[in-house]
């Protein structure tokens, strides 16, 4: 092509020589030196280039295509203020002129690249790009990439009502555009109205189902809304389009993890992870499915592949530490919790705001081990720190310190908290619950449900009062009064599945246990899975010896939910007692142990299980661990007598 047109240029030089000094031949002498310019551009050599640009417009000086041509040369070779110069000069003489509107463009976003955080583009240069994109729209409406990149410079601008009116403008002109839909999406996140964005796309996919760039914006649209299983859905149908896009396959999967959809979730990890055996994400994620099925071995293999992927994450070992506590390895847990604090610790103090929140979540960790752990001076000493560390004054910390102290068994001490720490929140109605309660529980039990009585408001915020109350008058074996406040919370508070709880505990504590049954499987009409309704019934027919295979899916579900209760685990042992399943309730029992060594039933229980299997001398260490729990004087009662029935039995052996 190059030999073509030399050929060319040296007949019409050769041609002009025989022609007078006519217009005609003026620019046809222009248009030589305007043709051999873009072949000098094309073999690299610029300043010859320009020389003959130059020489073309002194023959044509207000020709529009050639002044913009050069413009083009001088941008070629980052001659920038040549180029602009240039440019503006041929848009002068022809506003229409849409290429010497695009170098300016050019230009422009060139400096907005440039730009960074420390040193952001200036109003000037957003300005004159959002003119020249408007100009080339209004030569060219059917200028789509324009389109986008004007609403684009709105957003970089801050005018999202502008970006917004130019999108939907676009979408009129084009409203397939699958460019033009999300850009408009996007916008609309940015703002925060994500439902907005939802609804947009949903429409578009309805129109182009073959959209996966829309899909997966609708699943990013729906993640934002913490709406994970149509997050999760939105995902699969982008992955169907483009099953090569391993990014959209991670996103599926983190929607399906989020959405509790476990099992598809693991799946999906598991593909994830064959095909890419060093993704610590999919191994991590894998890790924590499997720690939340209960299934530990693979948890821990997992997890600690996703260590040798990730050897300085945090987040791996903090899901190490709660997999070491799940298992009830609680001093490994706590050892490695304190590692991470350590690690993590800024010897300035000066935490970040997201450094802070991790942080908290790592103390109240360590503290919540040590009170399992029965440490409970150092579990008061971190939940301070937690305090000290977010200057919190909502009142949870200093609630969890009050159970501390309730923990440990000193009521005193968590009376004189609760009172330092209303001196510090007087109003926090959560402290004043507490408070009221504390005293009651001490015996001042008239004078706690008088300060619950005058916190009363009318509203709906009654419903805990009420229920604190029904909770003193219980413990207190007061149930006729007891009774008389729940029935005005159910009054109050009908479709409140609390309300139905509470009877079905008073109902089991006066062993009126169908009218108990019947109250609780009320409260599942509202939840249906609520873990605390669930363990209680169940529990509640184990003791019994009654619809021992619903006991056990029951509360099977209610340990699935929380494996760390104690209370849970200590009733579904107590489940497979009852079934003769000695092995499982054992396994179980045991563990109960470790969450709550301070509960004299759960020892109790785990008496039982070592007395049927004639282990008689962890037997009697059990019941005698009971014994000293026990504050009950019909349990301590029951206790004692297995003891003596005990000795009786050792006494005939020999």
């Amino acid at each position: 092509m190059t030999k073509y047109l030399l050929v060319f240029l040296l007949v019409l030089a050769t041609a002009l020589t025989g022609f007078g000094q006519t217009q005609t031949n003026t620019r046809a002498q222009s248009y030589y030196h305007f043709s051999k310019a873009r072949l000098l551009d094309d073999q690299g050599q610029a300043s010859e280039a320009i020389d003959e640009y130059k020489k073309a417009l002194e023959l044509d000086p207000n020709n529009s295509l050639i002044i913009s041509e050069m413009a083009q040369s001088y941008l070629r070779n980052n001659r920038l203020r040549e180029a602009t110069d240039t440019a503006t000069k041929a848009i002068a003489i022809d506003p229409d002129n849409i290429e010497a509107h695009k170098l300016l463009t050019t230009i422009y976003l060139q400096a907005i690249g440039r730009a960074n955080a420390q040193q952001p583009p200036s109003a000037e240069t957003i300005n004159g790009a959002i003119h020249e994109f408007e100009e080339i729209i209004r030569i060219d409406p059917t200028e789509r990439q324009s389109f986008l990149m004007l609403g684009r410079l709105y957003q970089i601008k801050g005018d999202r009502d502008k970006a917004k009116e130019i999108y939907q403008k676009f979408l009129g002109v084009e409203p397939g555009s699958e460019e033009g839909a999300t850009a408009l999406a996007k916008l609309h996140m940015e703002a925060g109205n994500y439902k907005e964005a939802a609804e947009l796309l949903e429409a578009f996919v309805k129109q182009r189902p073959d959209s996966d760039t829309a899909l997966q914006t609708l699943g990013e649209a729906y993640s934002e809304m913490q709406e994970y299983a149509k997050a999760a859905e939105a995902y699969r149908r982008a992955g169907e389009l483009d099953p090569d896009d391993v990014e959209i396959k991670k996103a599926e999967a983190q929607a399906l993890f989020l959405a509790d959809r476990l099992e598809d979730a693991a799946k999906l990890y598991n593909e994830l992870s064959k095909a890419e055996p060093e993704d610590g994400v999919a191994l991590l994620r894998l890790g924590q499915i499997y720690r939340r099925q209960m299934k530990y071995d693979l948890a821990r293999q997992h997890l600690q592949n996703a260590a040798q992927a990730f050897p300085d994450s945090v987040e791996v070992q903090f899901n190490l530490v709660m997999l070491d506590r799940d298992e009830g390895r609680l001093e490994d847990a706590l050892k490695r919790a304190n590692e991470i604090l350590k690690k993590t610790e800024k010897s300035n103090g000066r935490y970040t705001e997201a450094e802070k929140q991790n942080r908290r979540i790592f103390l109240i960790n360590q503290a919540i081990l040590n009170q399992t752990l029965g440490n409970y001076d150092a579990a008061v000493r971190t939940f301070l720190d937690v305090k000290a560390l977010t200057n919190e004054k909502d009142g949870r910390v200093d609630a969890l310190i009050i159970e501390t102290y309730r923990a440990a068994k000193n009521l005193d001490k968590a009376i004189q908290y609760a009172e330092q720490a209303l001196a510090e929140s007087a109003d926090n109605r959560q402290l004043k619950v507490v408070h009221a309660d504390l005293i009651a529980e001490k015996g001042r039990l008239d004078e706690g449900i008088k300060a619950l009585q005058q916190m009363q408001k009318g509203n709906d915020g009654d419903l805990d009062i009420l229920s604190a109350m029904v909770g003193i008058y219980q413990r207190g074996k007061k149930y006729d009064q007891a009774q008389g406040v729940l029935t005005t919370a159910i009054q109050r508070f009908p479709n409140e599945e609390q309300v139905y709880f509470l009877q079905g505990s008073l109902h089991e504590k006066q062993k009126k246990y169908d009218e108990a049954e019947k109250a609780f499987r009320k409260a599942l009409e509202f939840q249906k899975d609520d873990p605390a309704v669930l363990n209680y019934l169940g529990y509640m027919f184990a003791v019994r010896g009654i619809h021992l295979e619903e006991a056990e899916a029951m509360v099977q579900k209610a340990v699935q939910t929380d494996p760390t209760n104690g209370a849970y685990l200590d009733s579904l042992g107590w489940v497979y007692y009852k079934q003769n399943r000695l092995d499982r309730a054992e396994e179980y029992l045991k563990k109960a142990v470790i969450f709550v060594n301070s509960d004299p039933d759960v020892h109790d229980h785990l008496g039982d299980l070592y007395f049927k299997t004639k282990r008689y001398d962890e037997a009697r260490n059990e019941w005698n661990k009971s014994l000293q729990l026990s504050t009950e004087a019909e349990d301590i009662a029951k206790v004692k007598k297995k003891l003596d029935d005990l000795k009786t039995i050792r006494a005939a052996r020999k």
